[in-house]
């Protein structure tokens, strides 16, 4: 069954913890985002699935609250963390956040959620189905 904007899935972290993720995959729901929503509940993401596996960039225009992005490879295995991303002040004065390496998926949390849930390079997620 094919993925959905707005389906929500539970990640295993390290065989014990969980972790929800609201699923975007549309180009619109892609360049949406978190923008304007103003928080995540505790334990909650957002998964940002992409049409190819290259290196993204995530910018931050009508954020209201800070993110970690969890960068992940086809595998889902995370590959790079940006910790600690401010909301832009405008749109004019938004800077990016790159993948750094070729990813196929990102995961944006609250920022501090991704150590606090222990998140780490190298780690491999599960989907609970």
């Amino acid at each position: 069954m094919p993925v959905k904007d707005g389906d929500v899935y539970t990640l295993l972290i390290d065989g014990s913890k969980t972790f929800q993720v609201e699923c975007v995959v549309s180009p619109e729901a892609l360049k949406q985002g978190l923008s304007g929503r103003v928080g995540l509940k505790e334990g909650a993401g957002m998964l940002f699935l992409f049409p190819e596996l290259m290196v993204h960039t995530m910018w931050m225009p009508d954020m209201k609250f800070p993110l970690d992005v969890i960068w992940l490879d086809e595998q889902l295995s995370v590959v790079h963390i940006s910790y600690g991303l401010q909301p832009c002040a405008s749109r004019a004065d938004c800077d990016s956040s790159s993948s750094v390496y070729s990813t196929k998926y990102a995961i944006e949390v609250v920022a501090g959620a991704a150590a606090k849930y222990g998140f780490r390079l190298g780690q491999d997620l599960k989907v609970l189905l």
